[in-house]
């Protein structure tokens, strides 16, 4: 075909009078019915309609414009793209014999034919074609190459097209109008749309579903619903299209009582509900949380087809209800049509979800039987569903005979081995990945949070952004959570400006992630900071903030916020109690304490769990009512597990109850027999007393266990870089310039009336080696290091795996004073924040 000009160039004012040559075309064409070209419509294949066509030619007869007509209409019908092409070359040599007289009706046969076929930009040509040798196209024309427009996404074309529709003087015909409408809403040209509707001087029910279809396609769903509600008041009657376009925008809005009023018009209107209303209706429902609703209509449904199966076994499975996936499942068999790969995608699921391998093992085998493992889709599900049931090498079988692994194979295939915690797995088939996207690394990355290798996932995070991958809120979930396990302010200051400046999406999840950052950083001020600028909030984030409070030790100001949220109508949830509790612990609020406590039944109807008794011992246990907290211990209505004891027994190592820490020691041995940690605190609460004796026997039964106690390790970030120290540990590359620095912070605080408290050395040794031993713990060679690694005023953050000692604790006092240093020590049970020689816990640590 000789190339064509642009679109834009064809647009010409064209007489009126020209377009009654076409009206005249039928007429011409319809005095020949009799003739043998009528048999092009008996033809089944291409191969048999271009033998009847050589023998038409040979007749004589393929000059007539009746002939040339019946091939291209009988092509159309084919819609196949080698009987267009045909049908098209046809055309062609019909022109060059007889002229473009004629052809009107026939070029509109193969504009339609291409558009039904899909083939849009074919179709497009052909109306260039048209209009380039001066035919004039009519309103049957119009609508077949704006359907092909649509179909093509070919805006600017459509653009054009409603230009020469304007000129041509059709910009009035309804069904041209209609076409206009539905092709500017496809394209998300919703201002466009409204314009042709509101200019339409008489509008059907096209023009409104069209109208509805248009702002649904949007997202409008409440504008499209209140369209439809208004063309019911004008006296329109819907049709099933419509009422499944508002049906279906009601599921999006998950507005059941819209709904409710959308179906009380059919039975107001008396509409007849066919099988996609039905389908529309059992979605809607589900949707919408009316299950039982949902389920009636589908059971009252005589004529189940498959679209109706797969639209409640894929909302089944939406809200895991796997059971009923798996029952509609068995219905379907018995007396439904056969499942297809949608079922089976939703079947394989309710596998998962119910870690039923057998059944999950029976639906394999009717993919592989039904000839459907060739779907990606279904092969990464039963991936999925292996690995969800344990099935590791079943999941890697697949995997490994998938003709095309796609990135959600690989990815399903690392999820599953992160679920069972096979992170050397799931390390390899990352690294094997050919294209890594955004989904495998936030799993890779969460998963090494999840497994507490937090300094791995930081650094994974800067590959990422090193190979130029954009992060997501999804992303900086993770590496948040990372950097406030780590303590690490300086880097979680920089993760909120990175999220800042690559713009992005801020939701609840994150916002609540960030304060949680900051708190675990010891940032109280830029915790709350995120929180105030959260414009929504839910439990999670409240219980973020009240947390924040905990670590700060500001049990006053997290009782502040608890009734905030209620003022603000949030309902609290067991968690929020915790942080609450545990700000009122740290803060040694016990009154208040007890107060929130038994609110928790009382006032909210929330049964304290062993979490929360464990939080009362704690508080209990700091303010020295050992009485107390074992009196509620043998009162709790569940039986006490070890970490409730084992509250009970650090508060008897602080206020050396040597009776109640060898009765608690005694239940934890009971609990849990290889839990050493207890019979270390056990021995140092025997070494703080001096009795050795006591300490040896521990120590031996410790020893022929096989235990040994965790040492003390403490890290601290010097510009970007995490530094991470352990008690008594003389071979840190540091300590050459840490020992001199020691020395001189000794000197300095005796001057000031230091003296170490040497109960916290729990070895029989001197004094002398006590003195030097308590030098060496972990905390101290951290605050050294800082003292000589940052400029003077800087704060100095130091993170420790342990409790720390009350001999570090006077330490780090005296030396935020002496060398007017503000620190912040995190240590395994709270923030302690020391300014001036004073200490944030108020020295109730």
């Amino acid at each position: 075909m000789a190339a064509t000009p642009h679109l834009s160039t064809l647009i010409l004012a064209t007489p009126a009078s020209v377009a009654l040559a076409n009206q005249n075309e039928l007429k011409t064409l319809t005095k020949h019915r009799s003739s043998p070209t009528g048999s092009f419509k008996k033809c089944k294949t291409v191969t048999e309609l271009k033998q009847l066509h050589s023998q038409i030619t040979k007749n004589g007869l393929n000059h007539h414009p009746l002939s040339l007509t019946n091939l291209i209409s009988s092509c159309t019908e084919m819609r196949t793209f080698e009987s267009l092409e045909y049908a098209q070359k046809a055309l062609e040599l019909f022109i060059e014999d007889n002229g473009i007289m004629g052809t009107h009706y026939m070029f509109s046969s193969l504009i339609r034919g291409y558009s039904a076929c899909g083939l849009g930009y074919k179709a497009i040509a052909v109306f260039r074609q048209l209009m380039c040798m001066g035919a004039v196209p009519d309103n049957f024309t119009f609508p077949f190459v704006l359907s092909a427009c649509t179909k093509s996404a070919a805006l600017s074309e459509g653009f054009q097209v409603h230009g020469a529709i304007v000129k041509m003087g059709f910009e009035r015909d309804m069904f041209v109008e209609n076409s206009l409408i539905h092709f500017y809403g496809e394209c998300g040209e919703i201002d466009c749309m409204r314009r042709v509707f509101d200019k339409m001087s008489e509008r059907n029910v096209v023009s409104w579903t069209s109208l509805i279809g248009g702002y649904a396609k949007r997202g409008c769903y409440k504008e499209a619903v209140s369209l439809f509600f208004e063309m019911v008041e004008v006296g329109i009657r819907p049709n099933s299209v419509t009422m499944v376009g508002v049906i279906s925008a009601c599921a999006k809005l998950q507005d059941l009582q819209l709904g409710e009023q959308v179906c009380t018009c059919i039975g107001e209107l008396e509409l007849d509900v066919n099988a996609l209303m039905v389908n529309a209706l059992v979605d809607m429902y589900m949707k919408c949380g009316a299950i039982d609703k949902a389920r009636k209509i589908f059971d009252e449904c005589v004529d189940k087809n498959l679209v109706l199966y797969n639209t409640i076994m894929s909302n089944y499975a939406r809200q895991g209800l796997a059971r009923e996936v798996l029952a509609v499942l068995g219905e379907m068999l018995q007396h439904g049509p056969r499942p297809d790969r949608i079922t089976m995608l939703s079947a394989v699921s309710a596998c998962s979800e119910l870690d039923d391998v057998s059944c999950g093992k029976w639906c394999h085998g009717y993919v592989l039987r039904n000839g459907l493992e060739g779907w990606d889709n279904v092969c990464n599900a039963i991936i999925n569903m292996y690995m969800k049931c344990g099935k590791q090498e079943m999941a890697c079988r697949i995997f490994d005979r998938m003709l095309n692994k796609t990135r959600v194979s690989w990815n399903s295939l690392i999820v599953g081995f992160v679920r069972n915690g096979d992170m050397e797995s799931a390390w390899k088939i990352f690294t094997a990945m050919p294209d890594s996207d955004l989904v495998s690394w936030n799993t890779m990355i969460g998963a090494l949070v999840q497994e507490s290798m937090f300094k791995e996932a930081i650094e994974l995070f800067r590959v990422m952004q090193s190979e130029g991958k954009t992060a997501d809120k999804v992303t900086m979930v993770g590496v948040a959570s990372a950097c406030g396990y780590l303590g690490a302010l300086d880097l979680a200051k920089w993760i909120h400006s990175y999220i800042k400046k690559k713009d992005i999406h801020f939701d609840m999840h994150l916002g609540t992630a960030l304060v949680d950052m900051f708190a675990r950083c010891g940032d109280p001020q830029n915790a709350m900071q995120v929180f105030n600028k959260m414009v929504k909030r839910d439990v999670s984030a409240w219980t973020a903030a009240i947390g924040a409070m905990a670590m700060d030790g500001n049990g006053t100001r997290a009782i502040e916020l608890f009734d905030e949220m209620l003022q603000r109508g949030i309902k609290p949830d067991g968690v929020v109690f915790v942080a609450l509790l545990t700000a009122l612990s740290h803060g040694g609020l016990v009154e208040q304490g007890w107060h929130i406590f038994r609110s928790m039944k009382d006032i909210y109807g929330i049964a304290p769990q062993v979490v929360h008794y464990g939080c009362m011992v704690d508080l209990l246990g700091r303010a020295g009512l050992l009485s107390e907290a074992l009196s509620l211990i043998n009162s709790m209505p569940m039986e006490p597990n070890d970490v409730i004891w084992g509250s009970l027994l650090a508060a008897c190592r602080v206020h050396k109850n040597l009776d109640i820490a060898a009765c608690a020691a005694e239940r934890i041995s009971e609990l849990d027999p290889e839990r050493t940690g207890i019979h270390v605190l056990l021995s140092n609460i025997y070494a703080s007393a001096g009795r050795w004796d006591d300490v040896a026997k521990v120590r031996l039964h410790l020893k022929e266990k096989g235990a040994h106690k965790m040492p003390g390790s403490s890290s601290i970030e010097i510009n970007g870089k995490i530094f991470e120290f352990t008690t008594g540990d003389e071979s840190h590359p540091e300590m050459t310039h840490i020992e001199p620095m020691l020395k001189e912070i000794c000197c300095r605080l005796r001057d000031i009336g230091y003296v170490p408290d040497l109960t916290n050395v729990l070895l029989d040794v001197n004094e002398k080696e006590k003195e030097y031993l308590l030098s060496r713990h972990s905390e101290k060679l951290a605050i050294a290091f800082a003292l000589i690694s940052t400029g003077q005023g800087m704060p100095i953050r130091v993170a420790k795996n342990l409790r720390i000692c009350s001999d570090c604790h006077s330490f780090a006092k005296l030396v935020s004073k002496s060398y007017s240093r503000e620190i912040i020590v995190r240590d395994n049970n709270r923030f302690h924040f020391f300014q001036q020689g004073f200490c944030s816990c108020g020295d109730y640590w």
